[in-house]
Protein backbone atom coordinates (compact mmCIF):
# COMPACT_ATOMS: atom_id res chain seq x y z
CA UNK A 1 0.00 0.00 0.00
CA UNK A 2 2.59 2.56 1.08
CA UNK A 3 4.62 1.68 -1.99
CA UNK A 4 1.93 2.89 -4.35
CA UNK A 5 0.60 6.03 -2.69
CA UNK A 6 2.36 9.18 -3.82
CA UNK A 7 1.83 10.63 -0.36
CA UNK A 8 3.16 7.40 1.06
CA UNK A 9 -0.11 7.49 2.94
CA UNK A 10 -1.45 4.56 4.87
CA UNK A 11 -4.53 4.59 7.08
CA UNK A 12 -7.27 2.44 8.44
CA UNK A 13 -10.56 1.38 7.05
CA UNK A 14 -12.41 -1.48 8.69
CA UNK A 15 -15.85 -3.07 8.50
CA UNK A 16 -18.17 -2.23 11.40
CA UNK A 17 -20.78 -4.53 12.82
CA UNK A 18 -24.37 -3.36 12.52
CA UNK A 19 -24.95 -0.56 15.03
CA UNK A 20 -27.89 -0.75 17.44
CA UNK A 21 -29.81 2.13 18.96
CA UNK A 22 -30.85 5.53 17.62
CA UNK A 23 -27.71 7.37 18.69
CA UNK A 24 -25.51 4.87 16.91
CA UNK A 25 -27.71 4.83 13.81
CA UNK A 26 -27.33 8.59 13.47
CA UNK A 27 -23.54 8.18 13.42
CA UNK A 28 -23.63 5.76 10.48
CA UNK A 29 -22.69 7.20 7.10
CA UNK A 30 -23.44 4.78 4.30
CA UNK A 31 -23.73 5.40 0.61
CA UNK A 32 -24.47 3.83 -2.72
CA UNK A 33 -22.00 3.59 -5.58
CA UNK A 34 -22.97 2.83 -9.17
CA UNK A 35 -20.28 1.83 -11.64
CA UNK A 36 -21.40 2.41 -15.24
CA UNK A 37 -19.68 1.16 -18.40
CA UNK A 38 -20.93 2.74 -21.64
CA UNK A 39 -21.28 0.61 -24.75
CA UNK A 40 -18.51 1.13 -27.32
CA UNK A 41 -19.18 4.22 -29.40
CA UNK A 42 -22.04 5.40 -27.17
CA UNK A 43 -20.28 7.72 -24.70
CA UNK A 44 -22.09 10.83 -25.97
CA UNK A 45 -25.47 9.09 -25.90
CA UNK A 46 -24.82 7.89 -22.36
CA UNK A 47 -23.71 11.32 -21.14
CA UNK A 48 -26.74 13.00 -22.70
CA UNK A 49 -28.94 10.38 -21.04
CA UNK A 50 -27.18 10.93 -17.73
CA UNK A 51 -27.92 14.64 -17.94
CA UNK A 52 -31.61 13.90 -18.55
CA UNK A 53 -31.61 11.52 -15.59
CA UNK A 54 -30.13 14.20 -13.33
CA UNK A 55 -32.96 16.46 -14.45
CA UNK A 56 -35.33 13.78 -13.15
CA UNK A 57 -33.76 14.16 -9.70
CA UNK A 58 -34.16 17.94 -9.85
CA UNK A 59 -37.82 17.76 -10.88
CA UNK A 60 -38.55 15.33 -8.05
CA UNK A 61 -36.71 17.48 -5.47
CA UNK A 62 -34.43 14.62 -4.50
CA UNK A 63 -32.83 15.29 -1.10
CA UNK A 64 -29.79 13.14 -1.98
CA UNK A 65 -26.89 14.50 -4.00
CA UNK A 66 -25.45 12.31 -6.77
CA UNK A 67 -21.83 13.05 -7.67
CA UNK A 68 -20.59 11.60 -10.96
CA UNK A 69 -16.91 10.90 -11.63
CA UNK A 70 -15.18 9.64 -14.75
CA UNK A 71 -12.40 7.08 -14.27
CA UNK A 72 -9.30 8.27 -16.14
CA UNK A 73 -6.65 5.69 -15.20
CA UNK A 74 -6.55 1.97 -14.46
CA UNK A 75 -8.36 -1.05 -15.85
CA UNK A 76 -11.72 0.72 -15.79
CA UNK A 77 -10.61 3.83 -17.65
CA UNK A 78 -13.58 5.40 -19.40
CA UNK A 79 -16.17 4.10 -16.92
CA UNK A 80 -18.25 6.37 -14.68
CA UNK A 81 -19.06 6.33 -10.97
CA UNK A 82 -22.15 7.86 -9.43
CA UNK A 83 -21.99 8.14 -5.65
CA UNK A 84 -24.19 9.39 -2.84
CA UNK A 85 -23.20 9.41 0.85
CA UNK A 86 -24.27 10.84 4.17
CA UNK A 87 -27.14 8.42 4.80
CA UNK A 88 -28.22 5.96 7.48
CA UNK A 89 -29.46 2.45 6.75
CA UNK A 90 -33.02 3.63 7.38
CA UNK A 91 -32.54 6.50 4.92
CA UNK A 92 -32.03 3.98 2.12
CA UNK A 93 -35.42 2.39 2.84
CA UNK A 94 -37.08 5.81 2.93
CA UNK A 95 -35.52 6.92 -0.35
CA UNK A 96 -36.38 3.65 -2.09
CA UNK A 97 -40.01 3.94 -1.01
CA UNK A 98 -40.22 7.50 -2.31
CA UNK A 99 -38.18 7.45 -5.54
CA UNK A 100 -36.86 3.95 -6.09
CA UNK A 101 -39.30 2.70 -8.73
CA UNK A 102 -39.50 6.01 -10.59
CA UNK A 103 -35.73 6.40 -10.57
CA UNK A 104 -35.25 2.92 -12.00
CA UNK A 105 -37.83 3.52 -14.72
CA UNK A 106 -36.24 6.82 -15.75
CA UNK A 107 -32.78 5.26 -15.77
CA UNK A 108 -34.03 2.42 -17.98
CA UNK A 109 -35.22 4.97 -20.54
CA UNK A 110 -32.36 7.46 -20.47
CA UNK A 111 -29.24 5.40 -19.66
CA UNK A 112 -29.73 1.64 -19.90
CA UNK A 113 -29.82 1.53 -23.73
CA UNK A 114 -26.30 2.98 -23.83
CA UNK A 115 -24.73 0.91 -21.03
CA UNK A 116 -22.79 -2.32 -21.42
CA UNK A 117 -22.80 -2.97 -17.68
CA UNK A 118 -23.88 -1.44 -14.36
CA UNK A 119 -22.77 -2.52 -10.89
CA UNK A 120 -24.37 -1.33 -7.65
CA UNK A 121 -22.68 -1.52 -4.25
CA UNK A 122 -23.11 -0.15 -0.73
CA UNK A 123 -20.19 1.31 1.20
CA UNK A 124 -19.62 2.79 4.63
CA UNK A 125 -17.66 5.99 5.24
CA UNK A 126 -15.32 5.65 8.22
CA UNK A 127 -15.22 9.07 9.86
CA UNK A 128 -13.15 7.89 12.84
CA UNK A 129 -10.17 7.09 10.64
CA UNK A 130 -10.54 9.79 7.99
CA UNK A 131 -9.10 13.29 7.75
CA UNK A 132 -11.59 14.84 5.39
CA UNK A 133 -11.83 18.39 4.14
CA UNK A 134 -14.81 20.38 5.38
CA UNK A 135 -15.72 22.03 2.07
CA UNK A 136 -19.14 21.52 0.50
CA UNK A 137 -17.78 21.50 -3.07
CA UNK A 138 -16.99 18.07 -4.56
CA UNK A 139 -13.30 17.41 -5.09
CA UNK A 140 -11.97 17.98 -8.61
CA UNK A 141 -9.93 14.77 -8.63
CA UNK A 142 -9.87 11.68 -6.44
CA UNK A 143 -6.92 9.32 -6.15
CA UNK A 144 -8.43 5.96 -5.22
CA UNK A 145 -6.46 3.13 -3.64
CA UNK A 146 -8.21 -0.28 -3.49
CA UNK A 147 -7.13 -2.94 -0.98
CA UNK A 148 -8.40 -6.51 -1.09
CA UNK A 149 -7.36 -8.31 2.09
CA UNK A 150 -6.38 -11.91 2.63
CA UNK A 151 -9.07 -14.07 4.28
CA UNK A 152 -9.01 -13.66 8.04
CA UNK A 153 -6.69 -10.64 7.94
CA UNK A 154 -9.26 -7.97 8.79
CA UNK A 155 -8.51 -7.78 12.53
CA UNK A 156 -4.79 -7.38 11.96
CA UNK A 157 -5.42 -4.84 9.21
CA UNK A 158 -7.66 -2.81 11.48
CA UNK A 159 -5.19 -2.81 14.34
CA UNK A 160 -2.11 -1.99 12.27
CA UNK A 161 -3.48 0.80 10.18
CA UNK A 162 -5.35 2.18 13.15
CA UNK A 163 -1.96 2.82 14.74
CA UNK A 164 -0.74 4.41 11.52
CA UNK A 165 -3.76 6.69 11.44
CA UNK A 166 -3.02 7.78 15.00
CA UNK A 167 0.62 8.46 14.06
CA UNK A 168 -0.51 10.69 11.19
CA UNK A 169 -2.65 12.68 13.60
CA UNK A 170 0.13 12.88 16.17
CA UNK A 171 2.50 14.45 13.66
CA UNK A 172 -0.22 16.60 12.06
CA UNK A 173 0.85 15.33 8.68
CA UNK A 174 -0.67 17.73 6.07
CA UNK A 175 -2.82 15.29 4.12
CA UNK A 176 -6.54 14.69 3.77
CA UNK A 177 -8.08 11.33 3.03
CA UNK A 178 -11.27 9.33 3.39
CA UNK A 179 -11.72 5.62 4.01
CA UNK A 180 -14.64 3.48 2.84
CA UNK A 181 -15.51 -0.16 3.47
CA UNK A 182 -17.55 -2.36 1.17
CA UNK A 183 -20.67 -3.53 2.98
CA UNK A 184 -22.52 -5.23 0.13
CA UNK A 185 -22.17 -5.75 -3.60
CA UNK A 186 -18.78 -7.34 -4.28
CA UNK A 187 -15.87 -9.45 -3.09
CA UNK A 188 -14.16 -8.65 0.19
CA UNK A 189 -12.80 -7.74 2.58
CA UNK A 190 -12.46 -4.67 0.36
CA UNK A 191 -11.33 -1.27 1.59
CA UNK A 192 -10.85 1.94 -0.35
CA UNK A 193 -8.68 4.94 0.46
CA UNK A 194 -9.67 8.16 -1.31
CA UNK A 195 -7.25 11.11 -1.49
CA UNK A 196 -8.62 14.38 -2.90
CA UNK A 197 -6.55 16.50 -5.29
CA UNK A 198 -6.99 19.80 -7.08
CA UNK A 199 -4.65 18.74 -9.87
CA UNK A 200 -1.87 16.29 -10.76
CA UNK A 201 0.73 18.52 -9.07
CA UNK A 202 -0.85 17.59 -5.72
CA UNK A 203 0.43 14.05 -6.22
CA UNK A 204 3.89 15.24 -5.17
CA UNK A 205 2.75 15.17 -1.55
CA UNK A 206 4.21 16.94 1.51
CA UNK A 207 7.94 17.56 1.96
CA UNK A 208 8.07 15.09 4.84
CA UNK A 209 7.54 11.66 3.31
CA UNK A 210 5.40 8.96 4.86
CA UNK A 211 8.29 6.77 6.02
CA UNK A 212 10.00 9.70 7.71
CA UNK A 213 6.75 10.80 9.35
CA UNK A 214 6.00 7.32 10.67
CA UNK A 215 9.53 6.87 12.01
CA UNK A 216 9.32 10.25 13.73
CA UNK A 217 6.03 9.30 15.37
CA UNK A 218 6.80 5.70 16.36
CA UNK A 219 10.53 5.18 16.17
CA UNK A 220 12.43 3.31 13.46
CA UNK A 221 11.93 -0.25 14.73
CA UNK A 222 8.19 -0.01 15.38
CA UNK A 223 7.56 1.88 12.13
CA UNK A 224 9.33 -0.78 10.05
CA UNK A 225 7.59 -3.64 11.87
CA UNK A 226 4.19 -2.02 11.43
CA UNK A 227 4.72 -1.51 7.72
CA UNK A 228 5.92 -5.08 7.26
CA UNK A 229 2.92 -6.52 9.10
CA UNK A 230 0.57 -4.32 7.11
CA UNK A 231 1.78 -5.65 3.77
CA UNK A 232 1.16 -9.21 4.97
CA UNK A 233 -2.58 -8.55 5.31
CA UNK A 234 -3.09 -7.41 1.69
CA UNK A 235 -3.82 -9.90 -1.07
CA UNK A 236 -4.25 -7.46 -3.94
CA UNK A 237 -4.16 -3.71 -4.50
CA UNK A 238 -4.81 -1.37 -7.40
CA UNK A 239 -5.22 2.33 -8.08
CA UNK A 240 -7.22 4.68 -10.26
CA UNK A 241 -7.89 8.40 -10.71
CA UNK A 242 -11.37 9.90 -10.83
CA UNK A 243 -12.30 13.28 -12.32
CA UNK A 244 -15.46 15.04 -11.15
CA UNK A 245 -18.10 15.70 -13.81
CA UNK A 246 -20.40 18.48 -12.54
CA UNK A 247 -22.36 18.38 -15.80
CA UNK A 248 -23.37 14.78 -15.05
CA UNK A 249 -24.09 15.32 -11.35
CA UNK A 250 -26.94 16.51 -9.16
CA UNK A 251 -26.44 18.57 -6.00
CA UNK A 252 -29.43 18.57 -3.70
CA UNK A 253 -30.67 21.91 -2.31
CA UNK A 254 -29.46 22.75 1.18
Amino acid sequence: MIRKIQFGLAGIFFTLATMAGLAQEKAVNVGQVYLMTPKPGMIKQFEDGRKRHMEFHRKHNDTWSWETYQITTGEQTGDYLSVTFGHTWKDIDTWEAKLGDADLADGDVNMTPYLANTTSSVWMYMADVSRSTTGDTPDKMLEVQHYMLKPGASDDFQYIIGKIHAAIGKESWPVHYRWYSLMNGGQGPHYVLVIPHDNWADMAGPDLGFDAMLEKALGKHEAEALTHDLFKTIAHEWTEMLVYRPDLSYVAPK
